[in-house]
Formats: structure tokens, sequence, C-alpha cells
């Protein structure tokens, strides 16, 4: 898809129909450039994508483009609140944009050091980064660092817990954490994987991390180790409902599973584009594939 277009009612591509009970295509959307980055609000169900012309999207529940703008240098992260208020993103290497629901320019922060990660609380109320030289920062709503960490290894992926005041990180390879908003460790256990992307359940009891060639590791709220769903290929991104009764993981080899509470595959197939984020929804009823070329596609298991 060349230019910013949107189906509501698309042609179901190849790979839809896959192994398994199969979705309903809702709806596709196309960017400006080759996709960059996507983040789900989860409350709101709209989505925030990115690409590498510097467009920013709001896209609604029903696939149409709500907002749109754009920033430069193009963003490499995206995050957004639960609520939908407020989301957060790294423009190049070191430049935070921070953005209300209509995509206005809120806060601009120029940071010392290249920036890996950026997450935003659940209200919008604090606004984590995580830098190449192993600090991560934390900022109130004005953009106000209030705390600050050193880590062994710098933190690739940040998540804030939804219903408590804590910030979950995981590093490429070696870490997983979690601190609270003052900066102190709650605690911080070794991590023998490689980590493509780090999702958690809503109540932050259960972590999933991308692992590549170990699939996807679960780890308890304590980064204690309960399992792993061992799938084909490399895994390189995968998200989760709010409570763990689905997963959605693809594979740098362009597979793409959908799975139960259990690990079990519902369904699965190979996709004709390479993968550059996943999201599933709170209920685990549809989830959202980000493909580089061929667009956003809502997959929607609803009554099935």
């Amino acid at each position: 898809m060349g230019s910013a277009d949107q189906s509501a009612a698309p042609h179901d591509p190849v790979w839809l129909k896959g192994r398994g009970l199969g979705p309903v295509l809702k709806w596709s959307v196309g960017t400006d450039g080759p996709l960059s980055c996507l983040s789900l609000s989860r409350e709101s169900g709209d989505l925030y994508a990115g690409d590498r012309t510097g467009g920013i999207y709001r896209i609604d529940r029903t696939g149409h483009i709500a907002g749109l703008t754009r920033v430069a240098p193009f963003a490499v992260d995206i995050d957004w609140s639960d609520d939908g208020s407020q989301g957060a993103l790294i423009a190049g290497e070191d430049q935070i944009i921070r953005l209300d629901h209509s995509l206005k320019v809120i806060h601009k922060l120029s940071l010392p050091d290249v920036c890996l990660a950026v997450a935003i609380s659940p209200y919008g109320n604090h606004l984590a980064v995580a830098l190449a030289d192993g600090l991560t920062l934390i900022y109130n709503e004005r953009s106000k660092k209030i705390a600050q960490f050193e880590t062994i290894r710098p933190l690739s992926f940040l998540n804030f817990c939804s219903t408590e005041a804590l910030l979950f990180g995981a590093a490429e390879h070696g870490l997983l954490c979690c601190h609270n908003l003052a900066g102190a460790e709650v605690w911080q256990q070794r991590n023998w994987a490689n980590v493509g992307k780090l999702c958690m359940t809503g109540e932050g009891d259960l972590l999933y991390a991308a692992s590549f060639a170990q699939g996807v590791q679960v780890y308890d709220g304590d980064g204690a180790s309960v399992g792993s769903y061992l799938l084909e290929g490399t895994v390189h991104r995968a998200d989760v409902s709010f409570e763990p009764e689905r997963v959605i993981a693809s594979t740098i080899e362009r597979s793409l599973f959908w799975l139960d509470a259990d690990g079990d595959q519902l369904w699965s197939t190979t996709l004709d584009d390479n993968v550059i984020d996943v999201a599933c929804d709170p209920l685990g009823e549809y989830a959202l594939i980000g493909l580089a070329e061929k667009g956003i596609h809502r997959l929607d298991w609803a009554g099935k």
C-alpha cells in the first residue's frame, strides 16, 4: 500500500486462510511509507502507528484514519496510554515527543544518549525512557524528571503496569527487572534468552518475552520463569490480552501464531511481508498485525 489508504471491506489476502480457526479480516489500512512502529490504546481501542516518512496515524476501531501528523526524524518507537489521552514516541535517536489524543505536540525532550525504548503510563501521567548508557529516566505529566535508575545492561523494552505503579523492563539479553516510579528496584532477574519484545498481562502477573529461537518465554510478576511456548521459527514479536487468554506471536520467517492460554495453536499462517509489530486487544478477540510494506490488518476472532 503506497499511500495512506484504507478499506473497511478489504479483499482477503491469501494468507488469511492459514491453518486452524481462521479470523475475519475486519479492515486494512496503508501508510504513506514503510511502517516503523505501532501501539494499541487498550481502553480507547485506537491504534497509533508511525511510518518511515515521518507520518504518525491515529486509526480508530473501525479502521478509519482519525488523525494524521508528521514528525522528523521518523518515529522508531511509540507507546500510547491505555485511556488514549497521551502518547510518546522516539524520533530519530535522541528525541522524545509527547503527543495528546489529537496528535498535537505537548512536549519535546532532547536526551544526551540514544533512546532505546519509551513507555507511557495507563493514564498518561508518567513517561519512561531507556537510554543506551544504561540509565532509565522517569518523567511526570509536565515532562519534569522525577526519578532515574541504572541497570547493568541497557533496557530495550519498557512496560508500565496497568493496575500498580510499577515499571517493567528487559534488556535485549541478560536482564529482566521491575522498578517503582521513584526508581527503586523491586526485583531483578538474569534472563538468558534474547528478547525481541516484552509484553505483559494487565495486572503484571505474567510477562511474555518474544525470545527468538527459544519461542515465547513466560515469567511471573517477580521475573521467575514459569514456562515457554515453543513455536516453529524465530519469534521476534508477541503480545497478550489483558487476562492471559490469547497471545499473538510472529517470527522473522513471517509466520504468525494465535495461541490460547496454554500455548496451543488456535490458528497459524505464513505472511507475505515482514512483521514490524503485533498487538492483541484486551479481551483477546482480535489482533492487529503491522506489516512493513503491506499495511496494518485487524484480524477478528470475536464469537469464534
